[in-house]
């Protein structure tokens, strides 16, 4: 009875065997062999800032800086003559004063300010306008919750062109973020490349500069681009929004 007992209790007490992980609970791989984050740009937050449309508001989380980032790239990025004023107060509004928005807004002001520009603004305004889906990737290079954090957002966009129609283009912009009650901008970029961000990231990340891309109104990613710039880039921490367009 004893040595049944004893028996019974090894066998209960006994390590499962080891199982093959649910492949449910992987990361799923997007079109182009990006993993798939369950968080969307436009979201993360619970508020808005001044413009009514810049998402403010986060939880301080990683994942929060990353959709921060997305979020606040229209602000470094676009350009329009109606709503610049408002822009960089915005920009103020969710950003550490410093060195970087002397530069970040150096051409809005230069576009909005001259008259002598040889190509004009296409319709509504615009000189660039942002459409973050269609790039749809980031990079968090460095996070530390409710503290700092340094995501780099790769985006799509359309810019004002000396030809007929604006042109589209693909671009990286960099973002160090610091916690005051909220994420706010400490630093930005849109790095040239080979720049790394006073080495705070890899590699600028991929852009379309010498790319063709025959003049699309809208930016779309196709699997030759992607190759094309991620040529002499890393791909290594690279993740797609959940609602990227595909």
């Amino acid at each position: 009875m004893i040595l049944a007992v004893a028996v019974a209790v090894i066998l209960i007490n006994r390590p499962a065997p080891a199982r093959d992980p649910d492949p449910s609970s992987l990361q799923a791989s997007g079109r182009f062999g990006f993993p798939v984050s369950d968080i969307k740009i436009g979201e993360g937050g619970t508020k808005k800032a001044g413009d009514g449309k810049t998402v403010t508001g986060y939880a301080g989380t990683c994942d929060s800086a990353a959709q921060a980032a997305a979020n606040y790239t229209h602000l470094v990025e676009d350009v329009n003559v109606s709503t610049w004023a408002q822009q960089k107060n915005t920009l103020a509004e969710v950003g550490k004063s410093g060195p970087w928005t002397e530069k970040i807004t150096f051409k809005g002001d230069l576009l909005t300010n001259s008259k002598d520009l040889p190509n004009g603004p296409f319709k509504g305004g615009w000189f660039s306008r942002t459409d973050v889906a269609s790039g749809g990737l980031y990079r968090v290079a460095s996070c530390e919750a409710k503290k700092k954090a340094v995501v780099q957002v790769f985006f799509g966009a359309v810019s004002a062109n000396v030809k007929t129609a604006p042109s589209a283009f693909f671009q990286t912009a960099t973002f160090e973020l610091v916690w005051d009650g909220d994420w706010k901008i400490s630093d930005a970029a849109i790095v040239a490349n080979g720049q790394d961000f006073g080495g705070r990231v890899k590699d600028a990340g991929p852009m379309s500069v010498g790319t063709n891309l025959e003049d699309e109104a809208i930016p779309v990613l196709r699997d030759d681009l992607v190759n094309a710039f991620f040529k002499d880039i890393s791909r290594e921490g690279w993740v797609e929004y959940a609602n990227a367009k595909r």
